[in-house]
């Protein structure tokens, strides 16, 4: 008998790792979320579990899963960005904890992030969990809108444009960003903002490879890092990093909520406001938050000072649209270097 002295077959390393935040999930979505990053095909991967003081027990045990636990008390976005460090791989890919995963979203992603060098990120189009609940079909059906790279930095201060549990991430593009920050906003839309800011490009598959669950326990549902206040200033910031808005004549197109929303958010930076322009004529002449209300009629591009940068912020995408025209008539197209649609 002869013994077979072939070395093993070596074991490839992973490609991509998959960073899952765990704390106290529903056993059953749980079970479900991890099985299907397990069925992950055509790539190799590890899934580093990041146990936020849940003391979560898995229900599967596999060798590509590594956990890395982390006191209860520590923020979120901290949680998340020590399972970022931990993560050992050229992509980082996110996955929550009650979503579910199609087999073939990791290859898909990594291949373009792989062929695009200029892409700190690529996502999947999402589909809502259960298929018969209404929560934030709104939300996805403008996301899953938003393909290219060019749609997503059009639209990257409307709202959030990209789904962050069905993104995979380019790891040394969030080292150059510095990871996941803890702030009183969204640690998921903070990051987007700041890889915009930094050149990288977004990019969305055509394919929905992501479920999004919805349920009542979602951390969304409460928390104050959710509120439009702070979205807003998420925004804000990202914006003033963007463009020096300190010189310039600042208008806000639109005196509504969402209007004075950014008034106050640029207030609490020490940017001040020149004046609102909105289309209500019994807002006209008026003062609001210490700003004059200007008409539409009287906003041409030769009224407006040579350093003036305006800020659509409308309340809905319907009016969205006649705000583009009216500042494209102002000589400051969505984008461009004299304004800018945030809401």
């Amino acid at each position: 008998m002869t013994r077979d002295k072939r070395p093993p077959t070596p074991v490839r390393p992973p490609d991509v790792s998959v960073l899952i935040p765990v704390r106290d999930p529903d056993p059953r979505w749980w079970r479900r979320a991890l099985r299907s990053t397990l069925r992950s095909r055509d790539i190799a991967f590890e899934v580093v579990v990041v146990d936020h003081g849940g003391g979560q027990v898995l229900p599967i045990e596999d060798p590509r899963i590594r956990v890395v636990v982390v006191d209860g008390a520590v923020p979120f976005a901290a949680a998340l960005e020590a399972g970022r460090i931990a993560c050992r791989t050229p992509f980082i890919a996110r996955m929550d904890a009650d979503d579910v995963m199609h087999p073939l979203r990791l290859a898909a992603q990594v291949a373009q992030l792989e062929a695009d060098d200029t892409l700190g990120a690529v996502a999947s189009r999402m589909k809502i969990l259960p298929r018969q609940s209404t929560k934030m079909r709104g939300y996805v059906s403008w996301q899953n809108h938003l393909l290219s790279a060019a749609d997503h930095r059009r639209e990257r201060f409307i709202e959030q444009p990209c789904g962050h549990a069905c993104a995979t991430f380019r790891a040394a593009a969030l080292d150059v960003v510095g990871g996941y920050r803890v702030r009183p906003w969204p640690e998921d839309y903070d990051l987007y903002l700041r890889l915009f800011s930094a050149g990288y490009g977004v990019q969305k598959l055509p394919t929905a490879h992501h479920g999004w669950r919805q349920h009542e326990g979602q951390r969304t549902r409460d928390d104050p890092t959710q509120s439009r206040d702070a979205l807003t200033a998420c925004k804000v910031e990202a914006l003033v990093r963007d463009v020096d808005l300190h010189p310039r004549a600042i208008y806000i197109v639109g005196a509504g909520k969402e209007g004075r929303r950014v008034r106050r958010a640029l207030g609490a930076i020490n940017v001040d406001v020149t004046a609102f322009i909105d289309a209500d004529p019994r807002k006209h002449g008026r003062l609001v938050h210490g700003c004059p209300v200007l008409a539409t009629t009287a906003m041409t591009a030769t009224s407006l000072p040579e350093n003036a940068f305006v800020i659509g912020a409308v309340g809905s995408s319907g009016a969205r649209g006649q705000v583009r025209a009216l500042m494209e008539t102002m000589g400051c197209d969505d984008g461009g270097a004299k304004g800018i649609v945030v809401a």
